[in-house]
């Protein structure tokens, strides 16, 4: 009888087992491949970058930023977001909308949060070009039309064609901005340039 239990419950265990390391692959594939997608559309006009750094917020306090990116037409403050279904949402409106499997989800407008970045940048440096885009990588759509600085996963390359467009920045002006930010950016409260 106790044979039988243990059998039994290392046949349970093994299921659950096979089930969780099912379960993070496919997470970390579909993950890995929106990254992917995101890196080949920048990959021919990013100059450099950097992930998840703190930066002063030019009023006193301390901004989060998860991407931010050296282009040669200025600095890409860049967010994704895993989030599926239909999206309704508007520049200037508090709450967007998620509506899947026919139920409706609130959630703050991501692009509050990259104009913050943006203000904390430019009080760094004013004169340096600041893009801000936001990126849904999961299956998403915008039925009623989408702010200009949103993308889905499929419309990001057409989308960023416009910024990659404008006027690029001569090579030691971008690169003399770029280290005032690495100058003031954390992680992990270090500096990334020690002094």
């Amino acid at each position: 009888m106790l044979e039988e239990f243990s059998v039994e419950l290392a046949a349970g265990l093994s299921i659950i087992a096979i089930f969780v390391i099912w379960l993070l692959y496919w997470r970390f594939f579909r993950r890995s491949y929106s990254q992917i997608q995101i890196e080949q559309v920048l990959k021919p006009y990013k100059q450099d970058e950097l992930k998840n750094i703190i930066l002063p917020d030019g009023v006193g306090g301390l901004l989060e930023i998860e991407k931010i990116f050296l282009l040669e037409q200025g600095i890409l403050i860049l967010r994704d977001y895993p989030i599926s279904g239909h999206l309704f949402g508007a520049e200037k409106i508090e709450q967007w909308t998620q509506i899947v499997d026919g139920r409706s989800y609130k959630f703050t407008n991501p692009l509050h949060h990259l104009e913050h970045a943006r203000q904390a940048i430019r009080s760094l440096i004013p004169k340096m070009p600041v893009f801000c885009h936001v990126v849904f990588t999961a299956d998403s759509n915008f039925p009623k039309g989408k702010p200009a600085a949103v993308s889905v996963l499929a419309s990001f390359e057409q989308d960023m064609q416009r910024l990659f467009n404008s006027p690029k920045l001569p090579a030691e002006a971008r690169e003399k901005m770029w280290d005032v930010i690495k100058r003031h950016a954390r992680i992990d409260s270090q500096s990334l340039i020690r002094e």
